[in-house]
């Protein structure tokens, strides 16, 4: 007999494979569900650990985590809405391990282990679109201890699986000469191995700038290499050089692209990742490169098959509160409450943004960084789904945060804030202990 509910799969147990279930789970009357998770615990990126390459499985390391990381965003704004953080003091940028605790907590009040199956890896998702129109998803999967492999069908499919994972790391000629230590930002973990080292780091986006500043509390000397439009103007560590893209290699000397060049004892790439979906069949199109990834509407469901959501998608924002919306503008599509567009319809829409996006000179792998295209993504997703968006307060935050942070890298995170209300927030300065 066919599922009187709506049946449910949702890939990876992180921070949105999280917030999706806690919804799902509120409306078990509507739904069934099952989290499958390749690991032996929930947080995925949040969970650290000191290997690099691959797991007692065999599986390549998911978390791209580091032993001394911080968050860049305050927890008084991060929080998912319904869920605040217990210790409404102490400081605003928190230890990654903090965030695996809330994470734990949060899953834990929310009844969410019940329907989560750790150590198990999806292994295919195959569409079946029957006579009547509709779509069902056939979810192969494996128990990664008993190597049984079950295939079970479902009525919607979540992909939530992450991409920081798999490290995009361009060609640069002679790269094969260099005999130093060479790593993408996946593989790093703690920055004394660079003690008294000259160190390259190619890219200057957030893990960049981040990791060019612990390393810098240890090595002799590094060269922050970019191809951003200008210079960081933010005050950054005095051994710290800004350089132009690296341009060739041989040996270790390292020539950029304007011509320079300086020795270099170790290489770090800080240069993104890649979005990746192996297990998905090649029924479904999608589209990965140049860190782009379509057909996706609303940065969230696939346009022909529109019980299939991508989350995780959208960058430089505020992400645990964007999945709490995300998840309920799912369920609204799921519930016929919220009625898409023909799939015509939606890529026209698409393409219209998208160009209009181009001819403001924003680059294609640029599309998904949001920044200041967040807030009204928010709330256009809030309206249609009719809950409630970000209070104002949080973007007056986030503004305090990039500004401090364009002023001094070296200090942003020493600022510790307090929303007061849904407009008004308090900001002091603390120096580090």
């Amino acid at each position: 007999m066919p599922s009187s509910k709506t049946r449910i799969a949702i890939v990876g147990g992180g921070v949105a494979g999280l917030v999706v279930a806690r919804h799902v789970v509120a409306k078990l009357n509507t739904y069934s569900l099952i989290l499958f998770e390749q690991t032996d615990q929930i947080g995925g990126t949040w969970v650290y650990t000191d290997e690099t390459d691959l797991d007692k499985h065999e599986l390549l390391i998911h978390s791209s985590m580091y032993k001394n990381l911080r968050t860049n965003i305050p927890k008084e704004i991060m929080a998912i809405p319904d869920f605040p953080f217990q210790d409404l003091g102490g400081p605003s940028f928190v230890h990654h391990s903090v965030i695996r605790k809330y994470l734990m907590s949060y899953a834990k009040h929310f009844n969410l282990y019940p329907y989560v199956k750790l150590n198990t890896l999806v292994k295919r998702v195959e569409p079946k679109v029957l006579r009547n129109g509709r779509t069902l998803w056939m979810v192969t999967y494996e128990s990664l201890e008993t190597k049984t492999e079950i295939t079970n069908i479902f009525d919607a499919v979540v992909l939530c699986n992450g991409h920081y994972t798999i490290g995009r790391i361009p060609h640069i000629p002679g790269i094969e000469s260099f005999c130093g230590r060479c790593i993408h930002s996946h593989q790093y973990r703690i920055p004394e191995v660079y003690t008294g080292k000259k160190v390259c780091i190619l890219g200057a986006s957030w893990s960049g700038i981040d990791i060019a500043m612990e390393v810098s509390q240890y090595a002799d000397k590094i060269y922050l290499s970019h191809n951003l439009s200008e210079q960081l103007n933010s005050k950054i560590s005095n051994n710290i050089e800004q350089k132009s893209g690296v341009e060739s290699i041989q040996g270790n000397t390292f020539t950029f692209r304007d011509g320079s060049t300086v020795e270099v004892d170790d290489f770090i790439y800080c240069t993104g990742y890649e979005f990746t979906y192996p297990f998905m069949s090649a029924k479904v199109e999608i589209r990965t490169d140049n860190d782009h990834v379509e057909p996706i509407y609303k940065h969230l469901v696939h346009m022909d098959y529109t019980s299939l959501f991508f989350m995780g998608l959208p960058a430089l924002v505020i992400p645990f509160p964007m999945f709490h919306i995300q998840a309920q503008y799912i369920l609204g599509i799921l519930e016929e409450r919220i009625k898409l567009p023909s799939s015509q319809q939606m890529r026209e829409e698409y393409e219209i943004e998208k160009k209009s996006l181009l001819d403001q000179g924003i680059l294609l792998r640029h599309i998904n960084k949001l920044k200041d295209r967040q807030w009204a993504y928010y709330d256009q997703l809030a309206t249609v789904a009719n809950v409630a968006g970000f209070p104002p307060v949080i973007k007056k935050v986030m503004d305090h945060v990039f500004q401090m942070r364009d002023i001094d890298f070296t200090t942003y995170k020493n600022y510790q804030y307090r929303i007061i209300d849904g407009e008004n927030f308090s900001v002091s300065y603390c120096k580090p202990c």
